[in-house]
């Protein structure tokens, strides 16, 4: 994929060694061996399943690695969107914790800070019309958010709707 990568782009040997890490403690802790081998293939798919958006001339790609399986990158080209929408939804909130209790607060921050891919607070959007978008990046840090909306602003010249 040739361009440039908006950030942050996640690191597959942190991954990997983290996903070793994991698997040895599941095979050290688990009680039964279906449980272990089953704990240790999961891990993969957990640890190593993410989103890279990079942008090149024309178009923005998105591809997807699964369990540390890189997918064909999507490709998207600016020429065919009207505009960049932006959104920040509000993580998991004190509403949340009320109705499900203390586990949302903490498995929503879990999920926010350390899969972003799933369901990051900062989302950019290319739109056409009102039917039609697709995801050009989310996550949750606001730096990154900030230098990945310029960026895609100055490369594909489309305006900025926040919505």
């Amino acid at each position: 994929m040739a361009g440039q990568n908006l950030s942050p782009v996640p690191k597959r040997h942190v991954r990997i060694v983290v996903w070793i890490l994991l698997t040895l403690l599941a095979l050290y802790c688990g009680r039964h061996w279906g449980e272990k081998i089953g704990v240790s293939l999961l891990i993969p798919l957990i640890i190593g399943t993410y989103r890279r958006f990079r942008v090149s001339p024309g178009m923005i790609k998105q591809r997807w690695t699964v369990a540390f399986i890189d997918r064909p990158p999507t490709s998207f080209k600016f020429s065919r969107y009207s505009r960049i929408e932006v959104t920040h939804a509000a993580q998991t909130t004190y509403g949340e914790m009320m109705m499900f209790g203390a586990l949302a607060i903490i498995f929503g921050s879990i999920l926010d800070n350390f899969f972003p891919w799933l369901g990051g607070s900062y989302q950019i959007w290319l739109t056409k019309g009102i039917n039609e978008q697709v995801l050009a990046w989310q996550g949750n840090s606001e730096t990154h958010f900030k230098e990945n909306l310029e960026f895609l602003q100055s490369a594909s010249g489309l305006e900025v709707m926040v919505r």
